[in-house]
């Protein structure tokens, strides 16, 4: 299996337990090295919180996460690191969330939400192949993994190659749906999303970022994953859905979908604009020198 196990003692669930379970480690002086729990987005609030608190699907993970953070803090053992083991976006059922462009705005804005509260967060899971989902019937299925049964690298996937992109250090700005970050050398790398639900209807964006202290006359690289980049669950319908796929058609597959070289933007007095349609991200690269 390419799941990560989510059992490796000390561990919790649904953000529940942590208050008694490191009242016993003090009172017992019990040797511990980390907290761990999951949940997901789309977990009831009243499992996580035991309120009937309104809370967006799209917060309720990192809300979860700084409920346990605070806990720890508050704890005999605040230095604590958390791991969080498992979690993803929801999946909005028949919407099939988690195998859409949706995925990229969605875990974009739950890093930016998440950031500072946590030491890891392990997305549930690689692939669509593990033992608790059985045997399945075919790719698409809105299951957890970031590649499809088969080898079909989702458009999560490519989601995630796009933020590995990101810098080491965060840069603060106000907006939600920006994510600003450094890299060692200088050069700035953003995230820029347009969330929209499954279950409610959205418009593309237009976003105009402004610079200041970069190289005007470099280009700005600009990648992308939405409804027209790196989405094979697109390409897979547009084949016909075969529910059994060949290995040529999961290679044409792969192939369509795959990254393509960056576009090549220009600046104008220090600017950049561009258009986001619904759920898509993109990722810009900007040289500092």
């Amino acid at each position: 299996s390419s799941d990560v196990c989510s059992s490796d003692l000390p561990s919790t669930a649904a953000a529940d337990w942590i208050d008694p379970f490191l009242a016993h480690v003090s009172q017992q002086n019990v040797p511990i090295d980390f907290v761990s729990s999951h949940g997901y987005g789309d977990d009831t609030v009243e499992n996580l919180f035991h309120t009937n608190e309104q809370i967006p699907m799209n917060q309720r993970v990192c809300r979860g996460i700084k409920k346990v953070h605070d806990q720890i803090r508050s704890s005999g053992h605040p230095q604590l690191p958390l791991f969080w083991t498992e979690w993803s976006v929801p999946s909005y059922g028949e919407l099939g969330a988690r195998d859409s462009v949706y995925v990229g705005p969605a875990l974009a804005y739950d890093i930016v939400q998440c950031d500072g509260l946590v030491e890891m967060m392990s997305w549930w899971t690689f692939d669509d192949v593990f033992e608790e989902g059985g045997v399945s019937e075919g790719p698409f299925h809105n299951t957890f993994g970031l590649i499809a049964v088969g080898g079909i690298k989702k458009p999560a996937f490519y989601d995630y190659a796009l933020l590995h992109l990101l810098g080491s250090e965060r840069l603060a700005n106000t907006a939600n749906s920006v994510l600003v970050t450094r890299r060692s050398d200088g050069t700035l790398v953003i995230a820029v999303w347009n969330e929209v639900e499954p279950d409610q209807k959205g418009t593309p964006q237009h976003f105009r970022l402004e610079f200041h202290n970069v190289n005007t006359a470099e280009p700005v690289l600009v990648r992308r994953v939405d409804e027209n980049h790196s989405n094979s669950l697109a390409a897979y319908r547009a084949m016909g859905s075969p529910r059994y796929p060949t290995q040529a058609q999961i290679e044409q597959l792969n192939r369509e979908s795959a990254l393509t070289a960056p576009e090549a933007a220009t600046m104008k007095n220090g600017a950049i604009e561009l258009e986001v349609p619904v759920n898509g991200l993109a990722v810009l690269e900007v040289s500092r020198w």
